[in-house]
This record gives structure tokens, C-alpha cells and sequence, in this order.
């Protein structure tokens, strides 16, 4: 946008910014770093919170942790040889966070509490004009989505929730105030939240009820704290904690094959999962209800080195009968029996299929992109949607993992973005062409028919169609691959000088 353009629209804060980045999480740190190195100083973060790291300042619940290997769930740019733990805790990965933006600069970018509800592109010289809910006006020509898919927390509609006179919060939004000691506590849903929350406020508790849907495979973390003469060797001598790190992608990139259907891998894990429960679970009727009736992988594998022998204490109860409402001082169950509960927790996940839901993108001839998902999730490569020129995603449709670290995957879009933008010259904007965007995604739903994810069980993987909009299908090293190199093929270049369309 020219600065002529950019003084009619009313209201817009400063010079038109190179890169908009929306989030300061870990995919939007990642950017800012990179285009710093890449010699593009002139962009902006916009974090709807007032702090940095994402998902590690949303979720601050007792016992929250990473479920990847501390070594390889930081930068590659940036490796930490000072991790305390195997699997580290929230507040040390927030500390990381806050490290990095401060290393690289990237402080003085951020604007904090600042959420973006309305994007709308400009044809006419390639620039997004961006509202945020306040009313201010800014403009960019990239706009780079950080926000990741497990942003907005999803409570579900329990018939009486509202008339609920306890405490009632999401494990995302985590009540510090609220004092659980000597309370009866509900907590509702059984996965990766709840395993690491149960364990930590059962011993203070007076009765907790532990409300599951499904069943979960759950295999041990296998957590201890790294010596200090393990960290000081991997402080010394940075080639061994490169080892490290390499040692551990490639054992979790060996895991993937258990997700093939009828895979030996995967049954062989299973049944690993399951002995280790029952050696666990002293109660036979109770271990029936922890066995899950669906193929390993199908749903997200968890891990746990403490929840089941919280499950034997004595004030903890496992509820596998549903749920028919909320009265006022409790939860009454399909059985007809009342459970009266002073706290009502929710781990029930996110919106993954709505993580950009107050946002609205409009883009070219006023095409919404809440309309162009409407039928599903999709993007090129995960990075880009025909109809939305100079827009990318991180974290995007089918990209999330089952089995390694998400940073990597970041880092490869990164890249590839990057790149992408490099390629372009001043007044011209790079738009996904559709037929690239409908083959590649043809092929990537292809790739989920022998996968466990595609099995007959319910997840947040997948919509109620079947159809899989999140997950990467294949192993990270082909993603890698892919990613190298942008196929300009894939794109139409226009030229908003009047000289029309590039060709390639």
C-alpha cells in the first residue's frame, strides 16, 4: 500500500508494517526471529493476552507440562541446555519463551492485548487493512497466523450449567484463587489435561469425581530431573546435546508407524499400554472401565507416570455414566443419581475447528475465509488459502502431530514463508491457486485411509463426517521435504502496477 492509499483509510495506526504477526506464542516468535535474520525488521505481533508463549501463559493448571522431550521442543536456533526436567514443566517452557523474545530483540514488536477481529485485503495494491476490537486500524502486507488450533477453550452445553451456585472454570482458565482444599471436585473429560491435573489436587481434595467419556491408552512419561553434572555437559559441550536432540526426533519419528492400521508397531504398543494399566489398577471392574475399545493412536496416546495410582486412592472416583445435567450444587448422571460437588473443573479441550472464529478474513471480491472453511479446514501445504493473497499459517490445517514435536514443524513453515516471501517483488502478492490447493489436499486425505485416525472412534482429530482437517499424515521427515523449497508453480504472482499476473 502507498502512503497516499494508506492516509484516506481513517484511524490507522503508523507506517503500513511489512509482516502482521497474530500471537506471540511459539509459531509467532518463530516468525519474528526469522524474519529478523532474514533482514526484515519492519513487523508487528498482535497478542490478544497480556503475555507472551501462547499455550504455556494460557494453561497454568497444576501439573502442567510438555508431553514431548524437553531437548526437542525448543528452536533448533536455539537449544536449552539448562532444562530441569525430561518432560519441563509450564512455568520453565514460559521462561524460554521470555528468554528467546529477549535474545533476539523481539520485545519491542510485541503489542499485548491487542486482539484482531477484522482483516480485510486490498487488491488494488496488495496490502490488509486490520481492525482489532478496540476500533484501531493498522495495515500490513503479510499477514502471518500464529494462532494455534488449541487456543479457544470449548465448554460444552451441559443442560443447567449456568445455574451451577459452585466454582465452575476451564482448565485453560485456571481459578488461582479458587482454594480446591477439602472441596468435592468435579472434573469433567479424561484426557491430556485432566491425567496431569488429577494427580496433583487428589491429595488435597476432600472427594474428587473424575467424569470419562473414553477410555485413553496411557503410556509412562518416564519424568526425572536432569543432574547438574548432566546439565553442565550439556552446556560445555553443545555437539552432545545436538546428539541429543537428534537422538530424540528420530525415536519419536520411529513411532509412526504404530499409527498404520493393523500395524504390528501398533498393537504391540497397545498391549504394553494396557499391561501397564492393569499392573496399576488393583480393581478389576475399574480397569474395565480404563480399557478403551478402539485401535491404539486413534485418539491421542497419552502419558502419565502418576495417574493411575491416583486413581486407586480412596476419594477419587472414576464416572464413566453420562452426564444428564447440572443442578445447583451438583451433577446429576443418567442413572439418575446426584453427585453434589462444590467445584465442576472442565478439561474438555478446545474449538480446534474454530480457533479462528472471532477473527474474520476477507479477502479477494469479498470471500470469507469462515465461509471457504465452512465445508472443512484446508490450505496448501498448511500455509496458504486460494482466495487470501499475502495470508499465511502457521500451525495450519494438517499440521498438528500425533507423535513429535510441533516446534519442528513450525520451523519448517517458517522457512518456507520466508522464502515465499523473498521471492516476490515489491508490488505484487502471491495467492494459492485453487486446483493446487483441492490436489493437494485430495492427496493428504488420501494418506488417512490406512492411518488408525481414520478407524471408527470419535476425536478432535477429525469432523463428524470423517474427514481429518488436522493432523499431518505422514512422518515429519517428509514434511520436510516438502517445505524446502516453495513450488511458485503452486501460486498466481499478481502484479498490482497494472501489469497484470506474472507468469512462472
Amino acid at each position: 500500500m502507498t502512503h497516499d492509499t494508506v492516509s484516506t483509510e481513517t484511524h490507522i495506526k503508523n507506517e503500513p508494517f511489512d509482516v502482521a504477526i497474530l500471537g506471540a506464542g511459539f509459531s509467532g516468535i518463530c516468525m519474528a526471529i526469522k524474519l529478523r535474520a532474514a533482514g526484515i525488521s519492519n513487523f508487528k505481533i498482535f497478542e490478544k493476552t497480556d503475555g507472551i508463549s501462547g499455550t504455556w501463559w494460557d494453561n497454568t493448571y497444576p501439573g502442567a507440562a510438555c508431553d514431548v522431550p524437553s531437548h526437542f521442543y525448543c528452536y533448533s536456533f536455539e537449544p536449552n541446555p539448562s532444562w530441569s526436567r525430561v518432560f519441563s514443566p509450564q512455568a520453565e517452557i514460559q521462561t524460554y519463551a521470555e528468554h528467546c523474545v529477549d535474545k533476539y530483540r523481539i520485545r519491542p514488536h510485541i503489542q499485548c492485548e491487542t486482539e484482531l477481529c477484522h482483516a480485510r485485503f486490498n487488491s488494488e495494491d496488495g496490502y490488509w487493512l486490520l481492525t482489532d476490537t478496540k476500533g484501531g486500524k493498522y495495515c500490513a502486507r503479510y499477514v502471518v497466523s500464529g494462532v494455534g488450533g488449541l487456543n479457544r477453550p470449548n465448554v460444552p452445553d451441559i443442560p443447567g450449567l449456568s445455574q451451577f451456585q459452585g466454582t465452575c472454570f476451564h482448565s485453560a482458565r485456571w481459578n488461582h484463587d479458587h482454594d480446591l482444599s477439602g472441596q468435592k471436585v468435579a472434573v469433567i473429560g479424561s484426557a491430556a489435561s485432566a491425567v496431569q491435573i488429577v494427580p496433583q489436587i487428589a491429595p488435597n481434595v476432600e472427594k474428587l469425581f473424575l467424569f470419562q467419556r473414553t477410555a485413553n491408552y496411557i503410556v509412562p512419561r518416564n519424568d526425572r530431573a536432569y543432574s547438574p553434572r548432566q546439565k553442565q555437559i550439556f552446556i560445555k559441550l553443545p555437539a552432545v546435546l545436538r546428539l541429543v536432540r537428534w537422538w530424540i526426533f528420530w525415536r519419536l519419528n520411529m513411532h509412526f508407524p504404530l499409527f498404520h492400521q493393523n500395524s504390528w508397531l501398533g498393537d504391540r504398543a497397545a498391549k504394553i499400554s494396557l499391561r501397564d494399566m492393569r499392573r496399576q489398577i488393583t480393581d478389576p471392574k475399574l480397569a474395565q472401565k480404563l480399557t478403551p475399545n478402539y485401535p491404539i493412536g486413534c485418539k491421542r496416546i497419552l502419558l502419565s507416570d502418576d495417574f493411575y495410582p491416583t486413581l486407586n486412592q480412596s476419594n477419587v472416583e472414576l464416572i464413566t455414566d453420562g452426564i444428564r445435567s447440572i443442578t445447583n450444587d451438583g451433577i446429576l448422571l443418567n442413572s439418575g443419581e446426584l453427585k453434589k460437588v462444590d467445584t465442576i473443573i472442565m478439561a474438555t479441550g478446545f474449538k480446534a475447528f474454530d480457533f479462528l472464529e472471532t477473527l474474520d478474513f476477507e479477502g479477494l471480491s469479498g470471500r470469507r475465509l469462515s465461509k471457504a472453511w465452512n465445508k472443512g479446514l484446508e490450505a496448501l501445504r498448511g500455509v496458504a488459502v486460494s482466495g487470501f493473497p499475502n495470508l499465511f499459517f502457521l500451525l495450519g490445517p494438517n499440521t498438528a502431530l500425533g507423535h513429535n514435536s510441533i516446534i519442528f514443524m513450525i520451523e519448517q513453515q517458517v522457512n518456507y514463508i520466508i522464502k515465499c516471501m523473498k521471492k516476490l517483488g515489491k508490488n505484487t502478492y502471491i495467492d494459492a491457486k485453487p486446483s493446487a490447493m483441492q490436489h493437494y489436499n485430495e492427496r493428504i486425505q488420501r494418506a488417512f485411509k490406512n492411518t488408525v485416525w481414520a478407524a471408527d472412534c470419535p476425536s478432535w482429530y477429525k469432523t463428524e463426517d470423517g474427514r481429518i482437517p488436522t493432523l499431518w499424515p505422514y512422518n515429519t521427515m517428509r514434511y520436510w521435504r516438502w517445505m524446502r523449497k516453495p513450488d511458485l508453480s503452486e501460486y498466481e504472482i499478481v502484479s498490482t502496477d497494472d501489469s497484470g499476473p506474472i507468469t512462472r
